[in-house]
Parts: structure tokens; sequence; C-alpha cells
């Protein structure tokens, strides 16, 4: 029997180049699919971290306490920026957001986040605009009548969130009485202000409030309890002190007469609160027997004590003279006529100053 050649053919060798060829496919494929996932991802990478194509000026407020977050939000919803995530991570990389401050900011559209950064850390720069320069012993709704004089806000909407507004600060952290008529008399800072035109009443009280928290709290709060009187009731004390002072050197020793009546259970008998009380914007120098007779718990002809709250908003000398009054025992005084005033120990004495002083 002849042996027969029997030929085999080697398709695993066949098989397995063509699978090695698919595989190339694949991997080729997989390839270019992880270059186009990287290409699109790097624009968006690129255009997040770009500033958005919308130009122009813009006028932005960062409210006090902000975090990050909150920043990141309001520079996405004025299109300042283009995302916020980005933002965030560039802030964690190349700047410091715990340096931003909290203010107001014009901002011309576009700018580089380096820019942008640099600008929060530095702080507000509304230094033009609507130039307020509110005067010491000014009361709110003096303030709000200012205010509207210079087309900024509305007198009242402004007054309405001077009485019942929520504002997110430590001093106002307080039960304000029935009778108060503005729970934030007293707490706006008399100074020069910058305001946008288009600044809303809100705005511009929390600009007027950080003010004051920059200037008096920390000042207000050490001193409360001090000499038994509580923050608030020395900066009513001080709003008494900013209306009846006239001479710098005076307001300590002015502070020390009602402290000093306090002390005893006597009338306060300020001019100034029955004014308030009347509902006086401008205060003038006198007031009637008839006026010192108005029923009002801010009358300290006819109600002991301190009245329910600040009769307009003081400056920091008053404010430090309420802090500091000065240790004399005199229970009167009574105006001389040229901004100064004669002190008095007794009735006696002051009814006489009265007669020389005050014919």
């Amino acid at each position: 029997m002849r042996n027969k050649k029997v030929i085999v053919k080697n398709t695993r060798t066949k098989r397995s180049g063509k699978n090695n060829k698919n595989n190339s496919n694949i991997k080729i494929a997989l390839i270019f699919i992880l270059l186009f996932v990287i290409v699109i991802g790097a624009i968006n990478i690129s255009n997040s971290f770009s500033q958005p194509k919308i130009k122009g000026e813009v006028n932005i407020t960062i409210d006090k306490g902000s975090g990050l977050s909150q920043i990141s939000d309001v520079l996405e919803e004025n299109d300042i920026i283009n995302s916020t995530t980005s933002f965030k991570i560039y802030c964690k990389v190349f700047s410091d957001s715990s340096k931003f401050q909290a203010g107001q900011y014009k901002i011309e559209r576009p700018i580089s986040m380096k820019d942008l950064t640099n600008l929060l850390i530095k702080g507000s720069n509304v230094d033009e605009g609507v130039k307020v320069t509110i005067p010491e012993g000014f009361v709110i709704t003096q303030i709000a009548t200012l205010l509207e004089s210079k087309e900024l806000g509305n007198k009242a909407e402004f007054l309405d969130l001077a009485k019942e507004g929520e504002f997110e600060y430590e001093f106002l952290d307080f039960d304000a009485p029935s009778s108060l008529k503005y729970k934030l008399e007293g707490f706006v800072y008399p100074d020069t202000y910058y305001f946008y035109p288009e600044a809303t009443s809100e705005e511009i009280l929390k600009v007027l409030l950080d003010t004051f928290e920059s200037k008096v709290w920390t000042k207000l709060k050490t001193a409360s309890n001090k000499n038994g009187y509580d923050y608030f009731q020395i900066l009513t004390l001080a709003s008494i002190v900013e209306k009846e002072a006239v001479v710098d050197d005076e307001r300590a020793k002015i502070a020390g007469v009602f402290f000093n009546r306090l002390d005893i259970d006597m009338s306060l008998q300020s001019c100034a609160t029955v004014q308030y009380a009347l509902n006086k914007e401008k205060f003038s120098k006198v007031v009637t027997i008839a006026e010192t007779q108005i029923t009002s718990p801010y009358n300290t002809y006819k109600y002991p004590g301190l009245p329910p709250g600040p009769i307009c908003n003081p400056g920091i000398k008053s404010i430090e003279a309420a802090i500091n009054p000065d240790n004399n025992k005199y229970l009167f005084f009574v105006a001389k006529g040229d901004g100064t005033h004669y002190f008095s120990l007794t009735y006696e004495e002051h009814l006489n100053a009265i007669q020389k002083y005050q014919k």
C-alpha cells in the first residue's frame, strides 16, 4: 500500500493573522476616539478658562461673608466668567480666594482671570460714580431723602428696609422693642461713599452697614457691659450726645452728665429726643413746653431712662465719648450760645446759668 502524503493546512496562522489585524484596527480606532475626546476636552477646558464673548462694563456687589462659591455664582451670572468650576480651580492653583474682599466692583468685560482675582484681592474699585456724604447726626429719614435726591434707590423702599429688612450682621441680632422706629437707626455710619447709579436700596444699605461693622463694631462690642450698659444702649446714648454736643471736647463731658442721670434714675430731659419723637428730620435748637409733653417713648422729659433706640446716626467721636464718658458729677448743662455749654452740679446753679446764657 502506497503511503499517501497528507497535507494539513495551517489555518491557525491565517486565523491568528486576521485576529491581529482586527485588534490593530480596534486599537487605532480607540486611539482616534481618545484623541478626539482629548481634543474636545481641551477645547472645553480652554473655553471654560477663557473670558465670555460678552463685552461691556458691569457693576456687581460681593456681599460680606461671601465664600468662593457665592462669588463664583455672582461672576457667572454677570457673564464675567464662563465656568464657576474653572474659576474655582484657577483660584485654588493661582490665587488666594480667602483674600477676596466684599464691596462694589465696576468690571470691564472681558477680563482675564488673573486681572479679575487681583481686583477682588485689592478690593472695591468704585471710587467714581455718585458721591454721597452722610454727615454725623443725620437721622435715617434724612439719609433716605439725601439718597433719593441723588437719584439713588427709592426713599420708601430704603425706609422699609431700615425698619424691617433682614440683614445678617452680629450687631443687628437683638430683640427690637415694638416702639423702635427704625431698626437700622444708629447703625448707618456717617462717611463719604460712592455708589453706581443702578445700586438698589438693599445694596446701598449693605455698604453702609459693612462700614459700620469695620469702623465701629469692634469698639462697641468690647465696651458692651463694661459700665453696666450693652452696646445698643451705648449707641443710643451716643446718638443723643451727637445731637446735644457741638464742640468735640465736650462730648465725653455731656455723655458723663447723661450717665450720671441714668445712675440715679433721673430723666435725661434731652430736647433732641423730643424732636426725634416729633419726626423732625432737621432738629431745631429748642423745643416748646407743649412739645415736651407729647406721648412718646422717645420723649425723655416724660419717660425716664433711655429711649427705645438711637435718635440719629452718630459719628465715631460721639460713640467713643459714650464708650468712655467723662468721670464728672454734673447733672445739668445749658448752651452758652457759642457752641459750648455751662455745666452745673445743682438745679439752682442750672437755673442761674439759664438766666445768664438764655435771656
